[in-house]
């Protein structure tokens, strides 16, 4: 292989004519480099031209941006011949500082490059390489930045020439070496073909003792008891980014001290192993990759007989093995990279932190040695004394939902486009020990859908096995989590973690004094939590939150105390009540802005209560009535109300009737005529046993107007003559002129038009009675709509009209749409079509401006109809 010219003037210009006939015309072989970093006897010098090489050989190899990558290679190939040319020869002691501490920058910026272009590598290699070529383009040019500095230092201009000369010169001296020992290997070829004829037959000798033996050799001291050998590569989902931010602090600082953390079962392991495993960790550390299982290192002598046991240390009598493992690693003046994994057990160690702490700190102070831990928490350990590489890593939370669902199918495939398999993954807040846990009961035969419902019961204890350990049960993960040092040491940490685990939403922290007002230590509480990342900030730093599977295991494991309950259920109390504001009022908007980030954590906190039979259900069941009334103009639902009614039949409470009726207005908010027109029935009657004449009143008139809908006019004027004989006998005469109202309606759709136009007539007069201007309006409108329909066209237009300047003045605008619909249909009875449709269009206006979509489609249909009555006319 040789290096091609470059294409680029720029590099010509910035090596000199010498150096470009150099480059370009003798055509430096790669492998006179590598022989001659292959004779270099110093271990940084030869750290610097591995970089260098492996820059030349990606440069080469990159199909894209040429001329950036042609310049890229010359720059590289002439440092490193200066740089082999200069230490050519010469012993390590016999190079300056300065220029030692030149190389050892340099070689941490061709890390740098090396780890550029390898994203322009693998970029090539995809069909989209084309969108990245300006990107390309500009970390190429970030490449010739960071070698900039060393063209100058090194004088790389005036001195490539004479220093490949010297290079060639050398690599004629390493041939006649070679000759040399090529005949001192074939006599000593011999002597080890004899010597391993005797080693045979020993080994034949003691294999019985071997095998006699070999279960008595588990039994010896901690150096042959925990394994160190490195667990197999594993595959992770979604992680990408996060890995490649780690990798590239490996490769741009020697010695690079990184922490990942975050809560029990993120994945923090699986990520550490990964980076190790990275193809540019493994070009830079090669075998000197050791990981250290701290799991097992439940003493200070155990977690150092670890360190060496991963190093390889033969067994030793000294009785200071931390001076064993700093004198190897100092003297090799390898690159050596550790991965400290679960170093929480050894920092958790009673009364042993800061001798931990100082075992840490002496390896970190070996600037070839670059570590990595992973700990439960969100805390570096030993912050004081150990320099963290920045920027440092964020602490590792949960996946993305596409990244959890291919983890999820990866181990159980027939749960692949599972419509509900996104919901179970948001059930488990996309935590990958979870999601793991739960893809081997799919893929031992659950469905997805099963598995859905058995999480709603049981929670935790579904993914908790007999035995288990923390990487294979999310209760024994979460559950080590609670006994670290820092949780155990602090009696209001588990107070409040209970608090929070109410709150599905998380608990806004301007809010927290209010919610637990026992608990005075909080604030140090809180730190505790988000210490032990059992707890972490939202995005805008305004609310805590939790993990699901964590909030579930703490709802089951510690539940609330009492007196904690009381205190929560107050504070979020004050936020349900007096919500009975309708759309129109000026602060409506307001409240529900207020409400907004709450409504998950108010229903929480009220199904809780109404379950609880230790507690006021009593007044449980009031306050979900009164937030059932502001969910009814806000989001029309109806699962709290539904629970108040079952626990208000349970404890025959006096409340039941209204929470019966909300109930069914929201069923029929929601169109769902068949389970509101049941649940009107069934508060009427216990109305009715109650004696309660205004709850029967309002039920049979919501009943009537049921009926109406459905088509049984005959029964809905039954019903609704009930409803006005009732409030005309409670004297509430407005009441009984709305339902007299609906009577009309009733005989409108019978086509009774006399009858019609004389029950509205007589509503007309009552709402006038009692000073009630629109319930007039409405009722003159409906009497020139039957007015319209009997044939009386001119009566009809006169009480439309009328009636329609009323409704503008009053500002009703339902009233005003509907009138203009109607005088729209009259016009057309007349055959003024164009009349018609400008009526059927202010109408279509107003109806979409009130978002009533049904009713702007009526007249979107009739103005169809009367422009092909037009065109047709």
């Amino acid at each position: 292989m040789v290096l091609s010219q470059s294409k680029s003037s720029g590099s010509s210009s910035s090596l000199g004519s010498a150096g470009t006939a150099i480059l370009g015309g003798a055509q430096v072989s790669l492998t006179l480099l590598e022989k001659s970093v292959d004779g270099m006897n110093i271990p940084f010098v030869k750290g610097v031209a591995g970089a260098a090489l492996e820059v030349i050989k990606i440069a080469k190899a990159i199909q894209s941006n040429r001329d950036e990558c042609d310049n890229l290679v010359e720059r590289s190939t002439s440092l490193l011949i200066v740089i082999l040319g200069s230490m050519t020869g010469k012993t390590e002691d016999a190079i300056p500082d300065h220029l030692r501490r030149g190389v050892e920058r340099l070689t941490a910026n061709f890390y740098e490059v090396l780890a550029e272009l390898k994203i322009i590598d693998k970029r090539a290699q995809k069909w989209r390489a084309v969108f990245y070529y300006l990107d390309n383009g500009e970390k190429l040019k970030n490449c010739f930045a960071k070698l900039h500095w060393a063209m100058e230092q090194f004088q790389v201009t005036s001195r490539v020439d004479s220093c490949l000369k010297d290079l060639e010169h050398f690599e004629e001296l390493r041939k006649g070496q070679k000759t040399i020992q090529e005949s001192q290997q074939e006599l000593m070829k011999g002597q080890a073909n004899m010597e391993e004829s005797i080693k045979k037959e020993v080994r034949e000798g003691l294999s019985g003792v071997r095998e006699a033996i070999k279960e008595q050799s588990t039994t010896q001291d901690a150096s042959s008891g925990p394994s160190t050998v490195m667990p197999p590569e594993p595959k992770l989902f979604g992680r990408t980014e996060y890995i490649e931010k780690a990798v590239k602090l490996l490769f741009s600082i020697t010695g690079a001290k990184i922490a990942i953390l975050g809560p029990g079962g993120m994945g923090k392991t699986s990520v550490a192993l990964k980076i190790i495993y990275d193809a540019l960790v493994v070009d830079r550390f090669g075998d000197n990759r050791c990981w250290i299982p701290c799991e097992q290192a439940t003493s200070v002598p155990l977690l150092l007989e670890l360190i060496a046991k991963s190093l390889n240390l033969p067994s030793s009598s000294s009785n200071d093995r931390l001076a064993d493992i700093i004198n190897f690693l100092k003297t090799s003046k390898l690159l050596y990279i550790l991965l400290f994994d679960n170093f929480e057990t050894p920092w958790d160690i009673e009364g042993q932190q800061s001798n931990v702490a100082d075992v840490l700190a002496t390896i970190a102070s070996i600037p070839t040695v670059s570590f990595i831990i992973t700990m439960r928490g969100n805390q570096h350990p030993s912050s004081n004394t150990i320099e963290w590489t920045e920027p440092r890593l964020p602490s590792l939370s949960q996946l993305d939902l596409d990244a959890a669902e291919e983890a999820f199918v990866r181990i159980s495939p027939n749960a692949k486009g599972d419509p509900e398999l996104g919901t179970l993954l948001e059930k488990l807040d996309c935590m990958p020990l979870a999601i793991t846990l739960m893809a081997k009961l799919s893929e031992a035969g659950e469905t997805v859908a099963e598995l859905l419902e058995q999480w709603k019961s049981e929670r935790t204890r579904l993914l908790d096995q007999p035995g288990g350990d923390r990487r294979n049960s999310i209760e024994v993960s979460i559950k080590l989590s609670l006994e670290s040092r820092s949780v155990k040491g602090n009696h209001d940490a588990l107070l409040l973690l209970g608090v929070l685990a109410m709150l599905p939403a998380g608990a806004a922290l301007a809010r927290l004094p209010n919610m637990c007002p026992s608990i005075a230590g909080w604030k140090a509480a809180l730190r505790v939590l988000r210490g032990a990342a059992l707890v972490y900030d939202s995005a805008d730093k305004s609310r805590i939150q939790m993990l699901s599977p964590i909030q579930s295991y703490i709802l089951l494991h510690h539940p609330l105390r009492q007196e904690l309950l009381k205190e929560l259920r107050a504070s979020y109390y004050k936020l349900a009540p007096g919500r009975q504001i309708e759309p129109k009022h000026p602060e409506f908007k307001n409240i529900a802005k207020e409400l907004a980030k709450e409504e998950a954590n108010i229903e929480a906190v009220l199904i809780h209560a109404l379950h609880d039979r230790n507690g006021d259900r009593a007044e449980a069941i009031t306050i979900s009535r009164s937030y059932t009334v502001y969910l009814y103009y806000q989001h029309s639902r109806a699962d709290i109300i539904a629970e108040a009614v079952q626990v208000a039949k349970e404890t025959n409470s006096p409340m039941l009737a209204y929470c019966l009726k909300l109930h069914a207005d929201i069923l029929r908010q929601q169109n769902r005529l068949d389970g509101s027109e049941s649940l009107y029935a069934e508060a009427r009657d216990v109305f009715t046993k109650l004696g309660n004449a205004r709850g029967v009143a309002d039920c049979n008139g919501l009943l009537g107007v049921l009926l109406r809908m459905r088509g049984l006019n005959e029964e809905a004027r039954a019903v609704l003559q009930e409803a006005v004989d009732t409030l005309l006998a409670l004297g509430d005469v407005e009441g009984a002129a709305w339902r007299r109202h609906g009577i009309g309606i009733a005989f409108y759709n019978q086509h009774q038009y006399k009858s019609a136009c004389a029950t509205f007539e007589q509503a007309r007069l009552e709402f006038i009675s009692v000073g009630n201007r629109v319930g007039s309006l409405h009722c003159l409108y409906a009497i020139g709509a039957a007015l319209g329909s009997q044939g009386d066209l001119d009566a009809a237009q006169s009480a439309l009209e009328e009636a329609k300047i009323g409704l503008l003045e009053c500002g009703d605008l339902y009233g005003l749409a509907s009138c203009l619909w109607h005088i729209g249909a009259t016009f057309k009875r007349a055959g003024n079509y164009s009349m018609s449709i400008a009526n059927f269009k202010e109408a279509l206006t107003l109806y979409t401006q009130m978002g009533d979509l049904p009713a702007g489609q009526t007249c979107t249909r009739d103005i169809d109809e009367v422009r092909r009555l037009l065109a047709s006319g």
